[in-house]
């Protein structure tokens, strides 16, 4: 009887412990962390096969070359028209004819603040930044053409991954897109 409450202690003293052993975060798992938020503007809905249109904004001053900032929005604009597509609505290349405009901007921290984006978008996922790696801003809203008014606003705050190849960035911004959108649609 004695082994056995002797065998029982040190099974739960080895559950304890191990129950208090702290892994430490790899650094690959930070730089994929991704901060999201979005706020619902005014209750309009967009039924399916609505036509929408993109309007790309960019920031005016950048660190990014001009063929670098062309090459990261062409991946958004890509990732949000095949997202946008994949829920049964039609991108329109005139604007006259859309219900709704895409309004969307990325841009590295040191060229767009936090506290910037919250002064002119009104929303920040507040992602704090490290000094070891370069945080970025992806926002985007849905614009009502008929009112001209925001129906909704999100935004994405993550690390960039310099080193990625064209595939892995085409692949990262889709999932990043489509976890942003995921909002809207639940609120459509």
């Amino acid at each position: 009887m004695k082994k056995n409450i002797t065998l029982a202690i040190a099974l739960l003293s080895g559950f304890l412990v191990s129950a208090c052993v702290t892994v430490p975060q790899e650094p690959q798992a930070k730089k994929n962390q991704l901060a999201i938020s979005s706020v619902r503007d005014i209750p309009i809905s967009y039924s399916t096969g609505s036509q929408f249109s993109l309007a790309p904004k960019y920031v005016t001053e950048t660190s990014l070359k001009v063929s670098q900032t062309q090459a990261v929005y062409k991946l958004y604009a890509d990732a949000i028209i095949a997202d946008l597509k994949s829920h049964g609505f039609k991108n329109s290349s005139d604007g006259t004819a859309s219900a709704f405009h895409v309004g969307f901007g990325i841009a590295l921290a040191s060229d767009l603040s936090d506290q910037t984006i919250n002064d002119e978008f009104g929303i920040s996922p507040g992602l704090p930044s490290r000094d070891d790696l370069t945080k970025g801003s992806f926002l985007i809203y849905i614009e009502d053409a008929n009112t001209g008014k925001k129906v909704w606003r999100g935004a994405a705050q993550g690390f960039a991954h310099e080193d990625s190849n064209e595939a892995e960035r085409a692949q990262r911004t889709a999932a990043i897109v489509s976890r942003v959108m995921k909002q809207f649609y639940a609120t459509n």
